[in-house]
Parts: structure tokens; C-alpha cells; sequence
């Protein structure tokens, strides 16, 4: 547990060098030319009681009270415009100290360390308090995990442990940082003489954070500059993740541990009216919005048979799976059938509503879909699966699972037996059947888990660098040429010039692409441009694609003539790429 609790404080150590400590920084930073000895002591315990208790105390307090967690949110942005208000207007720190003395009824005392000039120590409580029910750090493997414990009301005092251990790792550099920069102030002439000044400069700065929080430009400027800052997680290793593992209590209901939560994948011919009884299935939760839907609970859904579908909007695997849930969800609506769609991302742009909104829409999802964005509820499912179905009966109890494609008729046959509907020979919806060939494995383009390069492309992260290869690629190997920078998630070219090749097997070949440009994606499939009988919906008639939001594009599709090949694309400066998938269907 001491080594766990140490890589605890080193995330979060690592998260104030990361992008996610941008939304506090200027609060932080305020206190420096703040008055009052004590005040960064003040604001620090503050954010670690503070950060501590609304991490593990949050939803208990928001299903004990019907309270809102935006209600109490605006009231820390408040706060902290406020105390950006006394360090802009000196005549309203007075006020301020005088309204908090009637109020409080704590006489000159309380007056003269809320006053500027004093300690300070309380006021910086105040805003520290504030500061720590607003900050969301970036969520690695330990957060993830405390916030899913914490979700399925399974705190325990190891948990309490972690918690605290990470809130101290943050404070302590948040500490360093404030004290250095109010030695700088006191020591450095010029910021003596223009203290008043910067004072009110950072108060000025502390206003329009509170302003930005309030409409969730802090999110959008955080995934800007994700792009050229990287979350650093030191957590992400195995020691971690076992231990992490042990933390959660076993469930008596499920069986012997397999590749998925409830042991083998279930999916198996219904020829009955009996399913096996697993678990009962855990709540919706750490959901941070609903579309085509207010928020459901399975309380709320008792008496319904439940398909819980684990998508994310770019997994081609997920997307293929689509018209089957689509199809049921109208084929069984009105025998009390529902299917909840959660959508739990697997890369960055994927957690952003708008994006999952446009999703919904052009795939005409017409069911509940629920953003999984911190893996609350993938975290309680102990999912590991892109698409993953788990079938509930009316009572909640999950009766049947199944992961990745396929299975359509077992989990058909499954749905019809809960809902007490006779058994079928065929699926409602038909699949061509595809000759099983060597089909070229998912293949992912960013540091994490780019594995498929030549071996005379040396891969450097986070900085550009001018690839070239000779040799010709290897199957399902992949080259680059030009000036590319490689993230952790994908890659991004930075030049009109630069080129990815790729040798695959397949009869369909997709692409996940983001980013910015308004030169558009070329094709060309076997050194030769792509002809019409090769180009996909996503291309024009020159066979060009211009990427226009992040999402997956269909790049080559050899209308069942699928076979070895090799494709390259230009892709031009600021263009995304994040990872190939396949499909041997017609």
C-alpha cells in the first residue's frame, strides 16, 4: 500500500506539469502578489480538504441531498471571482472584511486576518476551498480508479489514502510555485514598486478565469493545448494496475475470473427460455451527459429487459454493431425493450458533447446515449471491450454478454427469451459471409501504441522529425516520409509534403483523422491515384478527403477484390492521424 500511495503523490506531482492544473494556475499564481504571510498556506489546505472531501464525499452528497453538482460548482466560481473583485477594488476588500465580521461575529480578530494587510491565512482557506471543488485533474490510471470507487460507493480506507496522497503531491508544487513568486515580488525592485499594480493585474486575471470556467472555455483551451502539452502519467504500469485491481471487493455473483467481468464471453445458442443469472448490474454512473434522453437509472428501468452498449463513436468494430442495435431497439421498443448506449472514449476528441452529438445524429441513434467520459460506469462494468453488450432482465440482474462483433443471433435469441418471445433460426438482419483471410490488425499510429513501423522509421515523441524508409514495407508494416511530430495518441504531419504508407490486407480500409486543414487527404492505392471503382462515400470525385471533424473516414473500399495492397496519403500540415481499422465485408 506505501508504494501504491507514493505513485499516487507522484501523479499527482505530475499533474500540475501537465495541461489540467491550467484552469487553478491563475488563482494559484494571485496569491503571490496577495497580501498576508500565511495566505498560500491558507489557499493550499484548503485544496487539499477540500479536493479530498468533494472527490470522495461529492456523490454521496448529491444523491443524499437532490443537490446539484453545478449548483455547488457556480457557487466555487463565484468565490473565486469575488476574491478577484477585493484584489481589483481595495475599497470593496474593506467592505469585505467588515460584511464578513458582522456575519461571522468573530469581532476585530476575524476582521484583521481577512484584511489584506494581515495574516491572511483564512481568506486563502476560503479560496483554497474554492479552488479544490473546481479542479478536475487529468484523470490517469489512480484517479480513474478512486473516482470509480468513489462512483459505485466503494470507499474504503485505502481509498481515503490515495486520495489524500494525490491531493499532497499536487499542493506540494502549487506551494513551491506561490512562494517562489511572492519571494520575487518582495525581493525584486520593480515589483515592489508596482505591487499595487500587479495585485490588481492578477486580480483582473482571476475575474476572467472565473469567467471562463463558468462557460467550459477552460475544457476547450485544455484540449488545445493537450496538442502541444501531453499529460505526463507516471502511474501507467503493471505493479499499479494490479494493485489498483485489488482495491475493488470481489463480487460473490460473478464467476471465475476470464477476459471479461463475469468470466467467458456468455454469448451462446438460446434454446430455451433459460439464461444464466450473473451479477446485478451496476448503476449508470460518473455519466456527464445524457443525449436523446434525461438522466435513467436501473431503478428507474426496472421491469425493462436492457441491452447496455459500450461504444465509442471512431471504433469501426463498434460501428458495424450499430444497425443490429438500431434494428432491435425498433423491433422490441414496445415489448419493453431499451437499449442504453454508453459512450466511453477511447481518444481525447471523443469525450466532446458536441462531437458525440454530430454522431448520434449522422448515425440516426434514436436510443438513450450516455458520455462515459471519466469511465465511471465502464469502470463498474469492469469493461475492457469496444463494443461490449451486456442483456439485463426486468429485474436487473444481467443474463447474457458478449464482446466485440458478431453473435448477432445468440444475442437476439437472448433479447426474445427475456421478453418471453419464442426463439428464431435466422437473425432478423442478415450478415454476407466473408471467407476468413489474414486480415491486417487494428493498427494505432501514436506513441502508446504505435507497433506497426518500419523498422528504418526511428520513432521520437513530441518533437518533429524528417522520416524517409528505402526498403520496400512489410505486411501490415507502416512508413512515414516527411516531417511528422508523434503524440501519444496520434500523429500529426507537419508539412504539405509529408506521406503514410501502409501494406494491409483487407477488402475496406478506414481511418480515424483529425485536426485542421484546408488542403484535403489524397489516396493512392498501389502507387496509382484511386480509381472510381475504389473511391468511399468520404471522398469527392478527385478522390481527395477533406478532413472536417475528428471522426473515422473511409479510405479505400475494393468493393470485394480485397486482398494484399498497399496505400499511401498525403496528408497535409496539421492533419491528425490516429489509427487504421479494416473490414472484409462487401
Amino acid at each position: 500500500m506505501l508504494i501504491l500511495m507514493l505513485f499516487a503523490f507522484l501523479a499527482g506531482f505530475a499533474t500540475v506539469i501537465s495541461p489540467c492544473v491550467l484552469p487553478v494556475l491563475p488563482a494559484i499564481l494571485s496569491v503571490s502578489a496577495g497580501r498576508g504571510r500565511l495566505r498560500p498556506y491558507g489557499v493550499i489546505i484548503g485544496l487539499i480538504i477540500s479536493f479530498v472531501f468533494f472527490t470522495l464525499a461529492l456523490t454521496t452528497l448529491v444523491r443524499s441531498f437532490g443537490l446539484s453538482g453545478n449548483v455547488l460548482r457556480y457557487v466555487a466560481i463565484l468565490i473565486i471571482g469575488f476574491f478577484g473583485l477585493i484584489m481589483v477594488l481595495p475599497t470593496f476588500s474593506e467592505l469585505f472584511a467588515r460584511a464578513t465580521q458582522r456575519v461571522a461575529q468573530l469581532g476585530e480578530d476575524f476582521q484583521s486576518k481577512t484584511r489584506p494587510e494581515g495574516a491572511g491565512f483564512w481568506s486563502g482557506l476560503f479560496l483554497g476551498t474554492a479552488l479544490g471543488l473546481i479542479w478536475t485533474p487529468c484523470a490517469g490510471p489512480i484517479l480513474a480508479a478512486i473516482t470509480a470507487l468513489v462512483a459505485t460507493q466503494k470507499v474504503s480506507f485505502a481509498v481515503v489514502l490515495l486520495t489524500l496522497s494525490y491531493s499532497i503531491g499536487s499542493a506540494v508544487p502549487l506551494l513551491a510555485i506561490t512562494l517562489a513568486g511572492k519571494k520575487a515580488l518582495t525581493s525584486f525592485p520593480f515589483f515592489v514598486s508596482h505591487g499595487e499594480g500587479i495585485r490588481q493585474g492578477f486580480g483582473v486575471v482571476m475575474i476572467l478565469t472565473a469567467v471562463a470556467i463558468a462557460f467550459n472555455l477552460d475544457v476547450a483551451f485544455q484540449q488545445k493545448v493537450l496538442d502541444v502539452l501531453p499529460n505526463l502519467q507516471i502511474e501507467n504500469n503493471a505493479y499499479v494496475e494490479n494493485r489498483l485491481k485489488s482495491l475493488r471487493p470481489a463480487n460473490p455473483n460473478f464467476p471465475s475470473p476470464g477476459p471479461g467481468p463475469f468470466g467467458e464471453d456468455s454469448v451462446a445458442a438460446v434454446t430455451d427460455q433459460q439464461l444464466p443469472m450473473y451479477a446485478a448490474a451496476p448503476n449508470f454512473v460518473g455519466i456527464t451527459d445524457w443525449i436523446n434522453s434525461p438522466p435513467l437509472t436501473m431503478e428507474q428501468l426496472k421491469g425493462k429487459v436492457i441491452l447496455v452498449d459500450f461504444w465509442t463513436y471512431s471504433c469501426i468494430n463498434c460501428i458495424r454493431t450499430l444497425p443490429f442495435l438500431k434494428n432491435w431497439y425498433s423491433k422490441y421498443n414496445k415489448d419493453g425493450f431499451v437499449v442504453i448506449g454508453i459512450h466511453t472514449p477511447e481518444f481525447e476528441f471523443e469525450k466532446d458533447l458536441g462531437n458525440v452529438k454530430d454522431a448520434v445524429k449522422r448515425f440516426e441513434i434514436t436510443y438513450p446515449v450516455a458520455l462515459d467520459n471519466n469511465y465511471g460506469t465502464w469502470e463498474a462494468y469492469s469493461n475492457s471491450y469496444w463494443p461490449a453488450h451486456y442483456l439485463i432482465d426486468q429485474n436487473g440482474i444481467i443474463r447474457q454478454f458478449h464482446f466485440g462483433e458478431g453473435g448477432d443471433l445468440e444475442t437476439e435469441n437472448g433479447i426474445r427469451s427475456l421478453l418471453g418471445l419464442s426463439m428464431m433460426k435466422e437473425p432478423s438482419m442478415k450478415t454476407e459471409i466473408v471467407t476468413a483471410v489474414a486480415e491486417t490488425p487494428e493498427t494505432y499510429l501514436g506513441n502508446k501504441r504505435g507497433n506497426s513501423y518500419t523498422s528504418e522509421n526511428k520513432i521520437k515523441s513530441n518533437t518533429t522529425v524528417r522520416y524517409t524508409y528505402k526498403e520496400a514495407l512489410g505486411t501490415d508494416k507502416v512508413g512515414l516520409k516527411g516531417e511528422w511530430e508523434v503524440k501519444d495518441e496520434y500523429i500529426i504531419s507537419q508539412s504539405n509534403e509529408s506521406t503514410l504508407t501502409l501494406n494491409f490486407m483487407a477488402n475496406r480500409v478506414y481511418l480515424v483523422l483529425g485536426g485542421a486543414s484546408s488542403l484535403p487527404v489524397t489516396v493512392e492505392l498501389d502507387d496509382k491515384p484511386v480509381t472510381l471503382q475504389n473511391k468511399t462515400a468520404d471522398m469527392n470525385q478527385k478522390g481527395e478527403i477533406y478532413v472536417k471533424e475528428p471522426r473515422k473516414y473511409d479510405i479505400i473500399d475494393m468493393k470485394g477484390a480485397g486482398g494484399r495492397h498497399v496505400v499511401t496519403l498525403h496528408v497535409p500540415k496539421g492533419i491528425q492521424v490516429y489509427a487504421f481499422t479494416f473490414g472484409m465485408e462487401k
